[in-house]
């Protein structure tokens, strides 16, 4: 690959990524609906948009093997052989092995063998049926360059193309389009010459004459399909003037508008300069809380005037800054149907896979975290949720069972939720293993309510299977799952009715950096607690106090009770002796996953945003602390991890 081709590898990775999804999306979409053309066409023009831009970076065995897919798939668009599993299967394993080999020639290696496949896919494309016998197998259907124009036959057409300003890879889309309407007839020029193109010697727009029997919208169509194209423009040309010469069109050439350029322009940039922008903007966020509070003891109205408007303009850049880190989760759901289709498949499951919530928006770095535990809940839902179609059959189900996997807004928050209509979570088997491995006594049966039951699955090591398996029983990897949701800030909800179904709710925060918080303080010292996880904040007088079983709680106004802890108690600065709350105290009730708890605090600080700074490594593993940050005051405040919380001091 020349110096010059290589700037544009990190393009090309990206891009040759989002293709290879399409063509797997499409894949599936057609398994699912043999008899639907659209997914053919998505597929095939994946292929092609592949083959171009391969070519165009040097990678000669990529091409080749894209090239053999177009070629297949070309064969299925013209309706000269049938959609089956086998095609289905073929496709899918070259999508595969297209991805290996792009690793693998931009890399620089030439371990990847991908012989194998290309003869597979050259197998199929010849049994085609006879109406195709007469089409040319090594292009894949598709005429080469000059094979549609039959001599004279066809329109001829001056196709003026016009890329978007900030293309950056303006030889490799002129390539791209030029290679396109190959496919499609017969270049007769270009303007400027094929070397001043390939040298990038063109400001944004160049000109094909090429004649083909295609009708000038499909011309149009196919070139907007290329990355980077923002406009063309197809006139007819005169048939006679090219019937016996190319080397010269002479005549006055009709002048290409530029069309107007599109706003929405888009940059990549890496997550490292983003993470460094967050880290500047909380830095920002502390500075603005200190002036906030000089301004409040000086009592100065210019100052405040100008504070108002910093905080404004303050807010608004961080706003836009944590917008840039925020990525649908269908980038990564997107990966997930084929994974479902594979094992159902090993594991002699039929599964209907629905998704939906895919434009929610979470912060990528919590994103990036959350792939391999929804992995997990699938991979159990199809090996340990589903039964298999003549279980549901007597059980009076369909035969395909249905796995769900939803995105879902929440405040700020977003619930991941796995769920299945298989047979779901059998309390009593749990319980006999969870006590069998020594979790829980017999005799503590009464006091576990059926979520505390159904949490053991979370417990490491737990699993409900007979005989191991690399996708056994509930409980495999669950831990894992549980882990890395709560390292995340995140919780974790099991609901199951047996015979009907499972569902795993997943509750994330939107962002790891700045939150909004409650603060409040016990002694002199103050305390943060997310306020994603603080339903209510009321007097000490509003609230009704009892005590079960020797413990405070507090009376919720659906009739619930909820176990009331005093800050100062959890904390460590006083004894556990189960007190009732102070007179002039606080009762602030708080939610982790579908957990209530009551915390009586002394005083309420307000609310605030907040800029969350990890702890030193020698108390990351502290239970009841999610990390701390700086208050305007300089003052350090700890913040407080609702999920583990109530657990100091235990």
């Amino acid at each position: 690959m020349s110096d010059d081709m290589s700037a544009y590898k990190d393009v090309f990775l990206s891009e040759s990524a989002e293709y290879v999804q399409s063509i797997t999306d499409g894949l599936l979409a057609l398994e699912n609906d043999p008899n639907d053309l659209e997914p053919v066409e998505t597929v095939f023009r994946g292929a092609h948009s592949l083959k171009g831009m391969a070519a165009a970076m040097g990678y000669e065995k990529t091409a080749e093997l894209t090239h053999k897919m177009e070629g297949l798939m070309d064969t299925v668009r013209k309706r000269e052989q049938a959609v089956d599993a086998e095609l289905i299967d073929l496709m899918l394993q070259a999508a595969d092995a297209v991805r290996d080999l792009i690793a693998d020639e931009s890399s620089g290696g030439g371990s990847f063998d991908a012989a194998p496949v290309v003869e597979a896919l050259l197998a199929r494309t010849a049994r085609r049926s006879e109406k195709g016998g007469a089409h040319d197998t090594d292009t894949g259907g598709v005429p080469a360059s000059g094979a549609a124009s039959g001599g004279a036959a066809g329109d001829v057409m001056r196709v003026t193309v016009t890329l978007e300003e900030g293309c950056v890879l303006k030889a490799v889309r002129a390539y791209m389009a030029l290679k396109r309407l190959g496919h499609m007839g017969e270049i007769l020029e270009t303007e400027p010459d094929a070397r001043a193109i390939e040298d990038e010697r063109f400001d944004r727009s160049f000109v094909v004459i090429f004649r083909t029997r295609e009708p000038a919208e499909a011309v149009s169509r196919a070139l907007l399909a290329i990355s980077e194209i923002e406009n063309v423009e197809v006139t007819m040309e005169s048939r006679s003037r090219y019937d016996t010469s190319v080397e010269s069109t002479g005549g006055t050439r009709a002048h290409a508008a530029v069309p107007k350029l599109a706003e929405a322009q888009t940059v990549r940039v890496s997550i490292g300069h983003l993470d460094s922008m967050v880290n500047l903007v909380g830095e920002l966020v502390i500075v603005r809380a200190r002036l906030e509070r000089i301004a409040r003891q000086i009592q100065d109205p210019e100052l405040a005037e100008a504070l108002d408007a910093l905080q404004q303009i303050s807010s608004d850049l961080q706003h836009e800054v944590m917008q840039t880190r925020m990525v649908p989760v269908g980038n990564i759901f997107n990966r997930f149907p084929r994974m479902v289709r594979d094992l159902a498949r090993d594991l002699g499951r039929q599964v209907e896979f629905q998704m939906s919530g895919l434009d929610i928006e979470l912060d990528r770095t919590v994103l990036d975290e959350i792939g391999d535990p929804i992995v997990h809940l699938l991979r159990n839902a199809i090996d340990h949720g589903v039964e298999p179609p003549a279980e549901r059959t007597a059980a009076g189900k369909p035969e395909k069972g249905t796995i769900r996997l939803a995105a879902e807004r929440d405040r700020e928050q977003v619930r991941i939720i796995v769920s299945d209509d298989g047979h779901g979570m059998d309390p009593d088997k749990i319980w006999s293993k969870a006590v069998e491995r020594g979790l829980v006594r017999e005799d503590e049966r009464d006091s576990y309510t059926l979520a505390d039951i159904l949490m053991l699955t979370c417990e490491p090591g737990f699993s409900t299977a007979e005989v191991a398996t690399p996708v056994s029983g509930r409980g495999v990897g669950m831990d894992v799952v549980k882990g890395k949701i709560e390292y995340l800030g995140g919780s974790v909800a099991i609901h199951s009715t047996p015979g009907a179904g499972c569902e795993i709710v997943l509750t994330l925060p939107l962002t790891l950096a700045i939150i909004q918080a409650l603060l409040f303080g016990c002694a002199e010292q103050v305390y943060a607690l997310p306020l994603s996880a603080v339903s209510e904040v009321l007097a000490r007088d509003d609230v009704t106090l009892k005590t079960v079983d020797g413990q405070p709680v507090a009376v919720l106004r659906d009739g619930g009770v909820a176990p009331l802890f005093r800050l100062d108690e959890v904390v460590g600065a006083a004894e556990r002796r189960g007190r009732m709350p102070d007179e002039h105290d606080h009762i602030v009730l708080t939610e982790s996953g579908e957990t209530a708890r009551a915390l009586a605090v002394e005083r309420l600080v307000g609310r605030q945003e907040i800029v969350i700074k990890p702890l030193s490594p020698l108390f990351r593993n502290l239970r009841g602390l999610g990390g701390a940050t700086v208050l305007g005051d300089g003052r350090v405040a700890l913040i407080l991890d609702p999920r583990t919380l109530f657990e100091m001091g235990v």
